[in-house]
């Protein structure tokens, strides 16, 4: 019995079972990876096309020089060090979806061991296991490691963050390296920049009022963050000033004349109405049935499995009562992952509305809490372990079920796979002229349309700035003459045919009655889209 105990003691074992468990983690995330979801979203389209445009020159598709945010959807931007870490795969691996989408993978296993050393720094080696296990079959987690989403980045960047700053309170350099991680989670997402300097103001206060890190340190350590951040900021500053971009010979600070996103942050236009709703919102994101969006969640399981939040709520008392119980030198991890927690719950509470994208950062610490509420609950009763992880395994077998299945099936129309289907068989056409149904969805956001073309013709983006006619190696008509985005017109047809034009057309079921058969091929994708090309 004394062997037994000093096995599981011994560190090598420790670090054996981690590793396996790793590789067990990236493992079920890599089946049939880039396959499933079936198709690509308008998002990780988007940030795809600009990588590619990095990648051949430097810029994003619109010309500008290494910009620190992507014009992207013009009244819509998006951030950019997803894209920047596509860059390298895109030019080893070519530009596919498994290149575009293996940064987000990695990132994300990445994430699983950093989860694990930020739980070791709470209860132990134990606990840290059974959070890594939870993080690994955790729907939220499985399920945006296997698509590319800029925002996406921001928790796993933020956890390598807390890991550092966590190490740092005893190695000054990893403190320093925190920064650097903190400041670039700016670049993951909008949201950190009025979340993450609350969060490491409430740090600063509290390690500098224990004595866990001294003044001089902490002035080391907002210069290197501020050093870090300070072009996202300045492009924060000089859009609400209306200054024009700023050039560097390194990089673009960018100027968004039709930038919409300051309507969905609460305190630039209050309401108590609007904050009850997105804390309700934020609830129902996190403990709930998530956000209901297919790409987010498959709702039968919740983001996080609805039993978890039952855990979660006996590991927040836990966390509470360790926190007013544990001597200073203890305290300052618990004290880090509330502050986390709460960091979580004011993006909720100020951003309208919140999906599980815009919400993301605090699923991490509700995962830690959970496992110490399952940890609390094994130690009350040695037995509640059986039931404990027979329940989990049902779960995530059943997850994993629906997830290569059902929800798979159900899927492909959100990740747009009929109309990219169409848009891959078109390219191989031999088409001067495209017409192109602009709005695959219906929602009446025409640009879809024109991302989605650009990333399946992988669209050169000097040809697309009309810079060169060359696309594919070929001189072609300019891209503005020959891709037309609308809907396929009885006049427009007619006009073409007149004209001799050689004109593939990508339409939907109604527009199919306008070509006649004895002219016109015309091939079906799930009877949703028809690609239509000349005899």
């Amino acid at each position: 019995m004394e062997g037994k105990k000093e096995f599981w003691k011994d560190p090598k074992v420790e670090i054996a079972l981690v590793a396996l468990l790793l590789l067990g983690g990236i493992f079920i995330r890599a089946y049939h990876f880039g396959m499933i979801p079936i198709g690509v979203h308008q998002d990780e389209a988007m940030a795809a096309v600009d990588a590619k445009a990095l990648a051949d020159y430097g810029t994003d598709r619109f010309g500008m020089r290494y910009p620190v945010h992507f014009t992207a959807w013009i009244g819509g931007q998006m951030s950019v060090l997803l894209s920047y870490c596509m860059v390298p795969f895109i030019k080893i691996l070519g530009f596919s979806t498994v290149s575009i989408r293996l940064p987000m993978l990695i990132v994300s296993c990445a994430g699983l061991l950093a989860l694990y050393l930020f739980a070791r720094h709470l209860t132990g080696k134990w606990f840290a296991i059974g959070t890594l296990l939870l993080g690994i079959i955790c729907p939220w987690h499985y399920m945006q490691s296997r698509w590319s989403f800029d925002c996406n980045m921001f928790p796993h960047v933020f956890l390598f963050g807390v890991c550092l700053l966590l190490a740092g309170l005893r190695r000054r350099g990893c403190l320093y390296g925190s920064m650097i991680f903190f400041g670039l989670c700016s670049y993951c997402y909008g949201i950190a920049n009025y979340s993450v300097p609350l969060f490491l103001l409430a740090m600063a206060i509290y390690l500098a009022a224990t004595g866990l890190v001294k003044g001089r340190e902490l002035a080391v350590c907002v210069i290197l963050y501020v050093l870090v951040a300070l072009p996202e900021f300045l492009t924060m500053l000089i859009n609400v000033l209306g200054v024009e971009s700023i050039e560097t010979p390194f990089f673009t600070i960018p100027y968004f004349p039709q930038s919409m996103r300051s309507k969905d942050i609460l305190f630039l236009q209050f309401s108590w109405e609007q904050l009850w709703k997105n804390l309700a919102w934020a609830f129902s994101a996190v403990w709930g049935n998530g956000d209901k969006s297919i790409t987010n969640t498959i709702v039968r399981f919740g983001p996080i499995y609805y039993l978890t939040t039952l855990f979660f709520v006996i590991g927040f008392l836990d966390l509470i009562r360790k926190i007013r119980k544990e001597e200073k030198e203890k305290k300052a991890p618990f004290v880090i992952l509330l502050a986390w927690l709460i960091m979580g719950i004011w993006v909720g509470a100020v951003t309208k509305e919140v999906t599980i994208n815009r919400i993301n950062i605090i699923f991490y610490p509700v995962l830690a809490a959970a496992g110490m509420g399952i940890v609390w609950c094994i130690r009350k009763c040695r037995l509640a372990v059986i039931p404990i992880a027979g329940a989990y395994m049902v779960l995530a077998l059943l997850f994993a079920v629906n997830y290569f299945g059902g929800w798979a099936d159900i899927s492909r129309d959100y990740y747009y796979e009929p109309y990219i289907n169409a848009l891959n068989y078109a390219k191989e056409q031999a088409g001067d002229y495209y017409c192109i149904t602009p709005d695959p969805q219906g929602e009446g956001v025409s640009m879809v349309g024109q991302i989605l073309t650009m990333y399946c013709h992988e669209i050169d983006a000097h040809y697309y700035q009309g810079i060169s006619n060359v696309q594919d190696g070929r001189e072609v008509v300019p891209y503005e003459q020959r891709y037309c985005f609308q809907d396929a017109t009885e006049e427009m047809v007619a006009e073409n045919e007149q004209t001799g034009k050689d004109v593939v057309y990508i339409v939907r079921a109604p527009q199919v009655e306008l070509f006649s058969a004895d002219r016109y091929e015309i091939c079906s994708f799930y009877d949703a889209f028809f690609v239509v090309t000349q005899k």
